[in-house]
């Protein structure tokens, strides 16, 4: 039974990174803001390596504006990319 410890450590690993990349897919703000706060616990933190180490885990800051890739477009511009949503018509049958 000692000999299995491995196999439990890595469907461990397996499960977790599995649950951090549907977190950042499904609630990607919700990360965002988990990770921001991870990092600055770390930046707190009287070791140099752990300071290094939530600079790294920093996530990019949010720019606004056309420029910063906010959305897809203002109307403004001609380029912008048309919705991912249609509307759905139903039509009768004669």
């Amino acid at each position: 039974m000692s000999a299995l410890w491995w196999q439990y450590a890595v469907i461990a690993v397996l499960v977790a990174a599995s649950t951090l990349y549907m977190l950042r897919k499904l609630a990607p703000s919700a990360a965002w803001r988990w990770q921001a706060l991870l990092a600055a616990w770390l930046l707190r933190r009287g070791s140099v390596r752990w300071q290094a180490l939530g600079r790294r885990l920093l996530p990019p800051r949010a720019s606004g504006g056309c420029a910063g890739g906010a959305c897809d477009g203002c109307g403004d511009s001609g380029d912008a990319q048309p919705p991912l949503e249609q509307k759905v018509t139903f039509h009768r049958r004669r």
